[in-house]
């Protein structure tokens, strides 16, 4: 048990149930809760179908979120070590958009205090929601494959500056609510039916293009895509979306078309605290090269 990594995640990547349980990792969920003084447990006490359709059904009320804090890091720190797992790879959310990087550090440092043989590496993904997945994707993939701990780390940090996550939101309601956009750019959006589509550039979000109509940004995202993929054969890819399932399936047809890729392309649901930002109809996709692939 000695040599084996322990691969920790938050759950703003919100990797698929199946994948979570098939390669043995263990998520420290995020909190979040609407007009009321209750916090949930992202993953844990609330379905993200359930979660989508409260907002669907109470658009007034826009959901807070909370990164998790250091006695939730610790928690599963100590349950993994009292099994006798001694090294760790942590992944959060960026550093840039939360406090769950730091609040992972610093649990680090007051586990390491009583237990030092341990090796633990907290990552900061500089990224969320489905480029962090695609990341944490390769990450459990080298684990499976015997990687030793100093190899995974120093090859995740080199994966860490070409991952992308590319994403188009169906209302900019959610993201003038989180301060990503301005109430002007809002509105105006609103009047001349403009998805913006965005990604994450160094940990914060940037608007890359305007497009007119759902369809055409829908494309416009995936040709974006394409055109920064230098070897589609060494991605690893994955599209989420919040409650769109049939557009999630028109983008990897697209994609397929587009580059005549035949490996397989990860789809799942867009976790609840990046939803909480971005609203019902948000859909991305993320993509990392894997050197390993």
């Amino acid at each position: 048990m000695s040599d084996t990594i322990c691969q920790i995640v938050d759950s703003s990547g919100n990797l698929p149930r199946s994948f979570i349980e098939q390669y043995r990792i263990r998520e420290v969920p995020f909190y979040f809760k609407f007009n009321n003084p209750d916090f949930y447990r992202e993953n844990v006490d609330y379905k993200i179908d359930e979660f989508y359709r409260h907002m669907e059904e109470y658009p007034d009320e826009v959901p807070t979120t909370s990164c998790p804090n250091i006695y939730d890091w610790l928690t599963v720190f100590e349950e993994q070590y009292a099994k006798g797992i001694k090294k760790f790879i942590v992944t959060t959310i960026s550093s840039k958009l939360s406090s769950s990087f730091q609040t992972a550090v610093s649990a680090k440092e007051i586990f390491k205090e009583t237990n030092q043989d341990i090796q633990m590496e907290v990552i900061n993904s500089n990224t969320c929601a489905c480029g962090q997945a695609a990341l944490e994707i390769g990450i459990a993939k080298m684990i499976d494959s015997g990687g030793e701990f100093g190899d995974i780390v120093e090859t995740i940090y080199k994966m860490i500056t070409n991952a992308s996550t590319l994403f188009v939101v169906n209302s900019l309601k959610y993201m003038k609510s989180g301060g990503r956009i301005g109430g002007a750019a809002a509105f105006l959006g609103r009047l001349i039916d403009i998805r913006p589509i965005c990604e994450f550039v160094n940990g914060v979000v940037r608007p890359i293009k305007a497009v007119r109509g759902r369809k055409h940004s829908l494309k416009a995202m995936i040709d974006t895509a394409v055109s920064r993929m230098i070897d589609v054969n060494k991605l690893i890819i994955i599209i989420q979306n919040a409650r769109c399932q049939e557009d999630a399936g028109y983008i990897i047809r697209y994609l397929r078309e587009r580059t005549n890729f035949a490996g397989h392309i990860y789809d799942g649901d867009l976790g609840i605290i990046v939803g909480a930002h971005s609203g019902p109809g948000a859909i991305g996709i993320g993509f990392v090269e894997h050197p390993q692939m």
